[in-house]
């Protein structure tokens, strides 16, 4: 598993991660299923890829993230609220759930 080494290519590869995932959704679309599973599908790939990781192996985090996902990212202000926070938040859940230490992108 490669972890970035430094925070700058922490935050670098959390850049380049959203903004391959956010190409998947039209910035007018509201939060429905298909573009919720488009999301989960692009931080899926980005999370096997970035981490060297079987992309089954994190596919089956999917549950736990999904089911903690409402109660976390409810908590911050509106105004942080957009796609671009959304996509970054799935991708660091998904990583905190499959034992990822993700303290380099805090």
């Amino acid at each position: 598993m490669k972890l970035p080494n430094s925070r700058r290519n922490a935050i670098r590869e959390l850049d380049r991660v959203v903004s391959k995932v956010i190409k998947t959704v039209d910035a007018a679309d509201t939060v429905d299923k298909q573009t919720f599973e488009r999301l989960l599908d692009g931080v899926i790939v980005q999370v096997a890829k970035n981490r060297r990781m079987d992309i089954n192996q994190v596919a089956i985090a999917t549950e736990q993230v999904v089911d903690e996902m409402p109660e976390e990212y409810d908590r911050l202000a509106d105004e942080m609220k957009s796609w671009e926070t959304y996509i970054a938040f799935l991708y660091l859940k998904y990583q905190k759930v499959l034992g990822v230490d993700t303290s380099m992108f805090e």
